[in-house]
This record gives C-alpha cells, structure tokens and sequence, in this order.
C-alpha cells in the first residue's frame, strides 16, 4: 500500500512540474518569435530597444497599477521580511563579486560587480513568475522589486560611475600626461576590453617646449582641422592628415610673413590666394576654439557626494515602475475596494485605461527579449561571461539559501517564490550603464542574455519542486539543498575557467638554433635604419610638430603628442 501511495504521489509530482514545465516552455515561446523576426530582419535590434523603453515606460507600469490595485493591500505582514531579505541577498551577491574582482582592472571591475547587483524583475522575471505561480509570484516579486529598484537605479549605477571615474583617473595619469612631458587635455574614447583610451574628437596638446597643438584628433592622431603654434612665435592653421600639415592651410612666420596654400607631409608645395586657404583656415579656428572648450571641460570640478546622491534619488522616485509602486500603495491602502481582492481600487475609468496595457506586458516584454538576444558570444569574452555567471549563480544561491532559512516550510510555495527571484539574471539597465559610463556594453549585453538562460533553468527547477511542497519537511533541507548547489555550480565555474583559459605557445625554430640566427638576420635589417633629424626650420626649435603621434595608447605612456620640433621622419638607407 505505501509503495503504490508513492507511486501515485510520484505521478501527480510529474504531471504537475509538467505542467509548470509547459507553462514556462509556451511563455518562453514568445522571446523565440522575437528573435526569430531580429534574424530574418523584420525587426531590428535598433527596435529592440525603442521596444524596451517602450516596456518599461509604459507596459510595465499598466502591469504593476493593474495587479497590485486588484490583489487587496500590497503591504502586509510579511512586508519588512521580504524587504529584509532582498536587501541581504544584494549584499551577498555584490559583496561576494566585490571580493573576488577587487583586483581587477576598474574598467573590468564596474561592469563584473554592477552586473551582479540587484536582480533583473520588471524586463523580465514577471511573465515567468506569473505564469509559475499566478498572482502570489507577482505580489512577491513587486514586493522584492521595491528595495531592488533602490539597489538598482543606486548602489548598481553608483558603482558603474565610479569605476568610470576611477578608469578615466588612471587612464589620465598614464596617458594624459607623457614620457617627454607634454600634457593632453580634451575628449577621449570609451575604454577598450583592455582599458586602453584614445584622444578622439577636440583637444589641446601642449608641449614641453611651449608649442600647442589645438583642433581635432582621431584615433590618437591629429587629424581633421587644428591649429599648432610655435613657443618662440608663429602659426598654422588648416588642415591636418597622419598627425602633421596636409591640405590647405595658413602658415604666419614670426616674421610677420606668410605661407598661404598647399601643405603634404608638413611642407609647403604649392602657393595659392589667400582666399582659396582661407576656408580652411577659419575650420581651423573653430576647431581650436571647440578644443579649448574641451580642455577646459575636462578640468571641470566633479560631482559632489550630495548632489550624486541628489541625482540617484531622483532618478529612483521618478523612475516610472517605482511610481506605479507608490500609487499602487496607496491606492491600497484604505478604502473599500483596497481590501477586496479582484476589485480595483483606482477609479473605473483610469483602471479600464490601463487594463489593456497591462494585459500587453507579457508578450511584449518576452518578444522584446527576442529581439535584443545575442546567442553568438566573442571568443575573447567567453571566458569572463563563464566566470561571471558561475560567480553570480553561486553566490545567488547562498543569498537563497539564506533567505528561505527564513520562512518555515509551512508557507508552501512562498520559499520557492523567494528563492526565484533571488536567482533572477543581470539587470537589463545595465547595458545601458555601460554604455554611458564608456564601460564595454557588448561584455555587459552578454552577461544579461546568458543570465537569462541561466535563471530560466533554475526558474523551472524550482517551479517543478514547488509543484507539491512538504510542509512537515525539515527547515533546514531546503537550504541545504541550495547550499550544495552552490558548490556544484562554483565547481562547474572553476572547470569552465581552466577548460578556456588561453594556450601559451612557444615558438621554435625551424632548424637547430633557428631562432638565434633569425634574430641575428633581424638585427642586421634593423641596423639600416636611422632616425635623422630634419633640415633646421625657420622658427628655430624645428620645422614643426610630430608626425608620429599615433604610437600614444591610452593606459599605456608614451609620446603620442611627439617631440616638439621633430618630425619624427625615417629614413632607410638604399632602395628598400
């Protein structure tokens, strides 16, 4: 009798994580369309993200008045337990991160350890809970979603601008500054995966010997229109290829005399009208005037703590979620129809109007996921998107581990509730951090997607589990259970990491000391060139600036303004 009462046991626990099982399959369905219209191009991921904003401006916060203003009060008593728990589970996952990646690189470090604090809710977790576990896992999760927007849209952006800072300070004293002491201020790059910064856009350089250089750059090399003057007196201004004279362009001699007309490779080859340079010179002249600008911005007094802080609150209460939130609470929070469940407690009108937009949510938000789905990762960045989600993921279930420790069994689905949401992906936001802190938004939109699929795979092990709970188990199992998870998933981290670590290679020669006498070769072909120092210019300190500015890599020092008065040519002996 008991082995057939287990069987039949086990056979409505099957039938019923099937069922949670399909639901989640038909509601993921959705983001499949989406990506299926990013791929044949009918949408494109341009739109995505006019899709997103529309989301989250919009959709979402019909979804949040409409549900939360039809489920009776949304404060209860379980309220500060919910909130507690979000709060601890955001400590322990971006404390847990902060520590393990304090010695990274600051570039790398903002995207690693914002990425991992706070939980991604209203873009995504939503339909899923919703379709798991009905009004109760919607009720949860806009409960969690109240400090976790907090978490968010503060502590998550505060540390993107940060590490910007802390970036571009570095990359400054490094790069802003050279080896032959002229000093770059103006506008740069975003970092690179390595963190290497680029002048780009307007800047002034100024010289060890006094001369300046003022207009525009690209890619660390003058280019575009500037205008570079000379310590000991004199000008040009006009056009700029390859980092010297090269165009049309004015030439004033600290004779008071002048050079209107043709400039290749920083000498004057043809003599034209005044006019016929004039255009130039004056492109010259603004961009000057737009570099000096940028200089001084770049000198600019930073924010202050408070008016950061100002800044962050704002964002947060005006943020459109969070004010469906506060509406929502207090449409609930008196009155008749607050404590009638099914019974909305806005006005009939305003209710009818969001009604429709909030049933539109679900899909809408699922498909935009499609769209904004990038399953190809780069090669490169393989390896930190592994590590990253096996750090988030484990240190996500020590937080739910923590937090069902809370909550006796006898609550039911509520542990399984909680420990979702806890386990939910990357903040959408996020991508959007990175982008305006100059941080590496492709990296950022890889940990986003891939957690996805991550927390898709834990949602549906966990809806199964919850299909029928026990209440007389042990308090205790459930973290148990979440804490030896926690180390499958770190072990799995620390196989992945070893399995795409890089390959060192050692290059041998092709015959027995092939390598010396290659070396040998290379160092006779290096003996044929010299660098000569040019013809004495009119000025007196040289003929004008480098020509080689390009060798100057952001974090990495070295001349990349040049040497006054070098043009850095060189010159090969012979033909070759």
């Amino acid at each position: 009798a008991r082995l057939r009462a287990l069987d039949r046991l086990r056979d409505v626990i099957a039938i019923m994580a099937d069922a949670v099982i399909f639901r989640v399959a038909a509601t993921a369905s959705y983001v499949a369309l989406g990506y299926l219209l990013q791929r044949v191009g009918a949408v494109k991921r341009d739109d995505g993200r006019v899709m997103l904003r529309f989301v989250v401006q919009v959709t979402l916060p019909a979804l949040l008045l409409h549900t939360l203003t039809h489920s009776g009060p949304l404060f209860g008593p379980g309220t500060p337990l919910v909130f507690l728990i979000a709060i601890l589970a955001s400590a322990i996952v971006a404390g847990g991160s902060y520590l393990l990646y304090r010695r990274r690189p600051s570039y790398e470090r903002g995207i690693l350890v914002g990425c991992a604090t706070g939980v991604n809710l209203g873009t995504f977790a939503y339909p899923f809970l919703e379709a798991v576990w009905g009004p109760e896992g919607l009720r949860l999760a806009a409960l969690y979603d109240i400090p976790n927007a907090l978490i968010v849209f503060g502590v998550a952006s505060a540390i993107f601008a940060t590490e910007e800072r802390n970036t571009r300070m570095e990359a400054k004293e490094r790069s802003g500054k050279h080896d032959d002491g002229g000093i770059y201020e103006g506008e740069w790059t975003g970092m690179d995966a390595q963190g290497n910064q680029y002048k780009q856009g307007v800047g002034v350089y100024t010289y060890p010997s006094g001369a300046s250089y003022e207009g525009q750059w690209n890619n660390n090399v003058k280019e575009g229109y500037g205008v570079y003057k000379w310590a000991k007196g004199g000008s040009y201004a006009g056009e700029w290829k390859r980092g010297t004279f090269n165009g049309l362009g004015l030439r004033f001699l600290r004779s008071g005399k002048f050079k209107s007309g043709r400039f290749e490779e920083g000498e004057f080859v043809e003599a034209m009208d005044m006019e016929k340079s004039d255009e130039a010179a004056s492109k010259a002249a603004d961009a000057a005037k737009e570099a000096r600008k940028a200089a001084e911005k770049s000198r600019g007094v930073q924010e202050t703590n408070a008016q950061a802080a100002a800044r962050i609150i704002a964002k947060t209460l005006t943020f459109p979620p969070m004010v469906a939130l506060i509406l929502a609470a207090v449409a609930t929070s008196g009155g008749a129809g607050a404590t009638a469940p099914g019974v909305s407690a806005l006005p009939e009108a305003i209710a009818s109007l969001i009604a429709p937009l909030a049933a539109a949510n679900r899909p809408l938000v699922l498909v935009t996921l499609g769209v904004l789905f990038q399953p190809l990762l780069p090669r490169l960045q393989m390896r930190v998107v592994a590590n990253f989600l096996a750090t988030k993921y484990s240190l996500s279930l020590v937080a739910a581990a923590a937090a069902t420790a809370f909550v006796p069994p006898s609550f039911g689905a509520i542990r399984f509730i909680l420990a979702a949401i806890v386990l939910m992906p990357v903040p959408s936001v996020c991508v959007q951090y990175a982008a305006e802190h100059d941080a590496d938004a492709v990296l950022a939109g890889c940990l986003a997607n891939y957690s996805q699929v991550a927390s898709l795979i834990f949602l549906c092990a966990l809806g199964a589990l919850s299909a029928s709970p026990d209440p007389s188990a042990a308090r205790w199992l459930m973290p148990a259970c979440l804490l030896g998870a926690a180390g499958a998933v770190a072990g799995l981290g620390f196989l992945a990491d070893r399995a795409l670590a890089p390959v060192k290679m050692v290059f041998k020669g092709n015959v027995p000391g092939g390598s010396r006498e290659q070396a040998a070769e290379l160092t006779k072909k290096l003996k044929k060139i010299e660098i000569s120092k040019p013809e004495p210019g009119e000025e007196g300190n040289g003929a004008g600036p480098t020509v080689a500015s390009a060798a100057g890599i952001g974090r990495r020092a070295s001349s990349a303004g040049g040497r006054g008065g070098w043009t850095g040519r060189i010159a090969r002996h012979g033909r070759g």
